[in-house]
């Protein structure tokens, strides 16, 4: 039987303990549709995990041999999700996070990316309290703006005045800090929009750091911000509603943005609460245009709805006629290569990290809610019924 805490963290069923402490393998995950984008395979196989990394993934693999065994008959075992854009960080940052173990264990996501939470004043913080804390993996972008500001100093000398001190915090944590985080939009910096870009352009030239725009509400208009942009760095909230739309009202790319992706820049979805339309998104992807990354931009205002967590948002991406397996690609294999830090990070070859989700494809009639609040009823959902983080199973807290 199992316990209220297998049951609260959604776990498979058929959990046996009884194995002799001897065998060479910690778990064995049996009986599941394995998927693994990164490397093509999609057969049903049993895989077994060993200290923290994968040992071996074929069928018919011998169950006396775990210590621990998982029937997963009915489950897609894919690797640990990796959401790109999240909010996570607690103590002094502008955004309501959330914790991301509590989240993991129901959700499957084995890496975190906090998408500029905290800047330079606030790294050491996320580093002491959140990274080295947490049983997941989680990474992060520094925002370019410290919050802990004179309200009355000059935005533009405040910017600048922050370049130094951001990139020298990131030099210090090379292993959890990715790069340098920045909001553009009339309604986020407002006129000061293209002069934070361009230092932020500036900052991460100098020293060679991924940077993440945020894009909403024009001015400045796609093309402008792309123009800025490099191989590595990400656009965020690709599929928003506002004003910064990648498609002109006929339905026809921006200039820029097939050229953007040409270049190596990356397209992240970044759902949040404000910032994902299904229209657009379809306009999107009549044109021929997928998101590289999914990310939900989950933290405490959008928990509860219209984002609830990564199986939710992938879900949407579903239903909109995205295939499964592409999916699942853009969740796992596309932001582990972005983050860059972790050999085998988003695959299930032997010898990569034990991060593993069991998923469950689900038929029915499931209400979809978009940041405009538009509804829409999805035939089907992603649904997780494990997490699997460093090869042990991951519970929410009680």
């Amino acid at each position: 039987m199992l316990t209220r805490r297998q049951l609260a963290a959604g776990a498979a069923a058929s959990v046996s303990l009884a194995q002799p402490p001897d065998r060479p393998w910690d778990l064995l995950i049996r009986h599941g549709e394995v998927r693994d984008p990164a490397r093509g395979f999609a057969a049903r196989a049993d895989i077994a995990l060993r200290d923290g990394k994968i040992a071996a993934i074929a069928p018919g693999l011998e169950p006396r041999q775990a210590r621990e065994v998982i029937n997963a008959t009915g489950l897609y075992v894919v690797p640990g999700l990796v959401d790109l854009h999240s909010h996570i960080f607690f103590g002094g940052g502008s955004v309501p996070s959330i914790d991301a173990d509590t989240v993991a264990a129901r959700s499957g996501v084995t890496t975190w990316v906090d998408a500029g939470s905290f800047a330079h004043d606030n790294a050491p913080g996320f580093r002491r309290y959140v990274v080295d804390r947490s049983q997941v993996r989680v990474f992060g972008f520094v925002y370019l703006y410290p919050a802990n500001r004179d309200p009355t100093a000059d935005p533009i000398r405040h910017a600048r005045a922050s370049m130094a001190p951001t990139a020298a915090v990131i030099a210090n944590h090379p292993d959890s800090l990715l790069g340098v985080k920045v909001q553009i939009g009339s309604n986020m910096n407002g006129r000061f929009s293209p002069e934070f870009l361009r230092i932020a352009r500036e900052l991460c030239d100098e020293h060679k750091l991924k940077l993440m725009v945020h894009i909403s509400d024009a001015p400045p208009e796609v093309p402008e911000i792309l123009s800025h942009l490099r191989a590595g760095d990400i656009l965020t909230h690709a599929y928003t509603g506002h004003g910064t739309s990648l498609c002109d009202p006929a339905g026809k790319l921006q200039p820029g943005v097939a050229e953007a992706r040409a270049r190596g820049v990356v397209f992240d979805l970044g759902h949040g609460l404000g910032s994902f339309s299904f229209a657009e998104a379809r306009k999107c992807l009549a044109a021929g245009f997928p998101v590289d990354t999914i990310s939900s931009d989950l933290y405490a205002r959008n928990i509860e709805g219209p984002v609830y967590d990564m199986p939710t948002t992938m879900t949407k991406l579903l239903h909109l006629g995205m295939p499964f397996d592409e999916v699942l690609q853009r969740s796992t294999i596309n932001p582990a290569r972005i983050i860059g830090r972790l050999p085998g990070m988003g695959t299930l070859a032997p010898g990569a990290p034990a991060d593993l989700a069991l998923l469950s494809l689900e038929d029915g009639e499931f209400r979809l809610v978009d940041s405009l609040r538009q509804a829409e009823t999805a035939k089907r959902r992603i649904f997780c019924r494990l997490t699997i983080c460093r090869g042990r199973r991951l519970l929410a807290p009680l």
